[in-house]
Formats: structure tokens, sequence, C-alpha cells
């Protein structure tokens, strides 16, 4: 084990440059918001699109009851019907999935406040609960500003989630370098 750790070590650059690029990812999907968004919508569409065909292809191999080829029958349908809309309307379908992104972000914000609440008085409850606050308020923001957010949001989402990780990157970098533990 302490052999795996020290070739690690030894190339603690390979992980500050991923930070590097991750970083500059990020940055780039920022300032192309609707590009990475347009992007992000298509590849959802089209894992869509594939799953449906595998299902509807799985209706006639599998060895499963009518009941069964039945539900494979009509999921396989709407996946593949959902997949291609989202790939050959994709100005409806980022604000579809936008709406999907906003709800998703208010309820893991009702989350984090029940769940800090319910953590209380453990340490951390309070960050947990205030985190969740932000969550709720974001979501009633973004909410406000609906559809005229949709074309932009998942690419800034997208960008500060890549920036994000790339400090991470850089952050276990330089724990690496200097043989320190450093949580990621």
């Amino acid at each position: 084990m302490g052999n795996t750790t020290s070739k690690i070590q030894k190339n603690w650059g390979w992980f500050f440059g991923l930070g590097i690029l991750l970083i500059i990812g990020g940055v780039s999907a920022i300032f192309a918001p609707f590009l990475v968004s347009l992007a992000i919508e298509f590849i959802v569409g089209l894992v869509f699109a594939v799953g449906g065909a595998v299902m509807l292809v799985h209706v006639f191999t599998t060895k499963d009851g009518w009941n069964a080829r039945l539900i494979y029958s009509i999921l396989g349908a709407f996946n593949l019907f959902a997949g291609l809309m989202l790939m050959f309307r994709p100005l409806e379908g980022l604000v579809a999935l936008t709406l999907v992104m906003i709800v998703a972000i208010f309820v893991n914000g009702l989350i984090r406040i029940a769940v800090g609440v319910m953590a209380q008085p453990d340490q951390g409850a309070g960050w947990v609960i205030f985190v969740g606050c932000i969550s709720v308020l974001a979501s009633v923001y973004l909410m406000a500003m609906y559809p005229k957010v949709s074309v932009i949001l998942l690419g800034v989402i997208a960008g500060a989630s890549l920036i994000a990780e790339g400090a991470g990157y850089i952050r276990f970098a330089y724990g690496l370098k200097n043989n320190v533990s450093v949580a990621v």
C-alpha cells in the first residue's frame, strides 16, 4: 500500500494539470453557457433515445410475460420519443430540462433543511439548514426568471461544477506534493 501511495505522490503534477484543465473548461463553459446547455441537452436526449430503443428491442428478446413486454413497450416508446424530442427540438428541451433542474434544486433544499433540523443539536446542522435555505431561495429566484434563464442555466451550472472539481484536484495535488492529508 505504501508503494502505491508514493507512486501517486510522485505524480502529483498530473492531478494539478487535471485541475487546471477542469478550471479552464469551467470558465469556458461559463463564457459560452448557451452552447454548453445545448450540448448537455443533446447528450441527455441521446441517452433517452438509445435507452428507449434498447427497451423496445428488449420487448422482442425477453422471455418475460406479456405484462412485462407491455411495460417495456410503453417505457421504451416514451423514452425514445422523449429523447428524439430533446435532440430535435433543442430550445423546447432546454426549457423542459431547466424546469426539472429548478424543481430538483428546490426539493434538494427542502430535504437539506429537514435533515439539518433532524440533526440538531449536532455540530454542522446549522450549516446544512443554511445551505438548504440558499437552495430554496435560488430555486425561487430561478423560477422567477423562468423561462428566460433556460438557455444558459445548464451551461452555468456545468461550468461552476467544473471549476469546483478543478479546485478540488488542485487542492488534492497540493496535499500530495507536500505529503499532507487533504480531503477531496
